[in-house]
């Protein structure tokens, strides 16, 4: 990206100077302000898909361009980095590194791999299910960083040939596959999930719609885990029909993971801890689904959940800050500073007026099409960046064709988190592919597959079974 780097910054600030200073576009349907947030949603788009500075950077720098070219007061804008959502990531992404210096997530992934692997299939099976349970618990580019030690363990125990071994490359895909599939399945697998309800909340606000029709903790796994279990199903027969394992002895590896639970040892006191505090954070999560302000408590049993491991003494400032991405906060932050901008002005609406151009879609193909473009915008921009270009027009156009709103914060969160070509799509995807055992051809090659795969189940999904799981009329009379 460095070769284009000067061709992409002036070009980026000359959208800006257009958007905001330029002629007017469409005097009669869009306001000043809606240009000059079209302007900075362009630039936006540009710089997340180019990267000419850190994704993280490109959003913080929203909250300085948006009062700039007068779209919003700065304390309007600023106050939008206190949102509930950003808190709750925050929250979650602490958890997440007391659940890895406990060392319970690698005891828990450890036993669960033990258990499974007597046979290649089992094996396989076992990395798949293990990163997909762990990525409920906590963000899915942790879960691959987490097993992947693991899983080069086991492949240098099998002397598998990096690059060659159809066995090798079916592991390092079941390791990022269980991570990215598992992500979908709750709030704390990707942070993209409660970024998309907070920007449905926006949007809920902004058209003064029925404030009850928010999605709980409970709501979001209803709708998710029937996708998570069927796309687990699909996964592990693709890998084992792409990729039939050429050794049928996995004993060394066992032994390996025997080694592993034995240097362990017995249960800590502070994994005991670290568990607790997990299951009293779910249990609040679950039961908060049944209280006024949602997002609201969500944040504050976040908050609470995260200080409880300090209060146990099983977290220092120094793990958080050695285990917390603090660049994906400001992302986040920013990402949704971006969405309050669109939505708060007449651009979204405009850029859904300019999209359709007078077409009409029916409901399924609206829905099919928003899944489609979801999965291949992810592919080479991050998921964050991608709901939020998307979600906040595909509401406007989910709310002219009739379609439940809730289905239409399905529809594109769900299918950017299931992404399976390129390592640039997702972090377990890049991770894995530093092991060398695949090329990016295989990825290709197997992950188109998947993403038909995954285009025509969450479709279905959207058609069949969203509508029933938030008891609204169905798709299809």
């Amino acid at each position: 990206m460095n070769r284009i780097r000067p061709l992409v910054i002036p070009l980026g600030i000359l959208i800006l100077l257009i958007a905001a200073w330029g002629p007017a576009w469409d005097p009669a349907n869009l306001s000043p302000e809606g240009q000059k947030a079209i302007g900075v949603f362009a630039f936006c788009l540009l710089f997340w898909m180019t990267q000419p500075i850190p994704l993280a950077m490109t959003s913080l720098m929203i909250f300085a361009i948006v009062p700039l070219l007068g779209i919003s007061e700065p304390k309007e804008v600023f106050s939008l980095f206190g949102s509930n959502t950003v808190f709750f990531i925050l929250g979650a992404l602490i958890m997440a590194g007391g659940f890895v210096k406990s060392g319970l997530s690698r005891r828990m992934a450890v036993l669960f791999l033990a258990s499974f692997g007597r046979t290649p299939d089992l094996l396989l099976l076992g990395v798949l299910l293990s990163s997909a349970f762990l990525a409920c618990l906590m963000p899915e580019h942790g879960v691959a960083a987490l097993l992947y030690p693991v899983a080069i363990q086991i492949a240098d125990s099998l002397n598998l040939e990096k690059g060659k071994s159809n066995y090798g490359k079916a592991l390092f895909f079941a390791l990022a596959w269980g991570s990215i599939i598992g992500g979908i399945t709750t709030f704390l697998g990707g942070a993209r999930n409660p970024l998309a309800l907070e920007l449905y909340q926006q949007f809920m606000d902004r058209h003064q719609l029925q404030a009850g029709s928010m999605v709980s903790f409970v709501d979001w796994v209803i709708a998710a885990l029937p996708v998570t279990l069927v796309m687990l199903f699909f996964a592990y027969w693709v890998l084992r029909i792409l990729y039939p394992p050429e050794i049928d002895d996995v004993r060394a590896a066992h032994q390996v993971l025997e080694e592993d639970i034995r240097e362990m040892g017995p249960i800590s006191r502070d994994e005991m801890k670290v568990g607790a505090v997990y299951l009293v954070t779910v249990i609040g999560w679950v039961i908060s689904g049944y209280k006024g302000d949602l997002a609201g408590n969500l944040a504050i049993i976040a908050i609470l959940g995260s200080a409880g491991l300090f209060l146990l003494g099983t977290l220092t400032w120094k793990d958080c800050q050695q285990h917390v991405n603090w660049g994906v906060i400001l992302m986040y932050a920013g990402a949704i500073a971006l969405g309050k901008t669109l939505d708060g002005t007449d651009a979204g609406q405009w850029l859904v007026n300019f999209t359709l151009s007078g077409h009409q879609f029916g409901p399924v193909l609206l829905l099919a099409g928003l899944m489609a473009f979801s999965k291949l915008l992810t592919e080479g921009i991050s998921n964050a960046a991608a709901v939020t270009i998307i979600l906040p027009l595909a509401l406007e156009m989910g709310l002219e064709a009739g379609i439940p709103l809730v289905t239409i914060v399905y529809a594109v969160a769900i299918p950017c988190g299931l992404v399976f070509c390129l390592p640039m799509g997702t972090p377990p995807m890049a991770i894995c592919y530093d092991s060398d055992y695949f090329r990016i051809r295989d990825s290709l090659f197997s992950g188109t597959i998947m993403n038909i795969i995954s285009w025509i189940v969450v479709v279905l999904a959207g058609i069949y079974y969203w509508p029933f799981a938030v008891e609204s009329p169905p798709i299809i009379p």
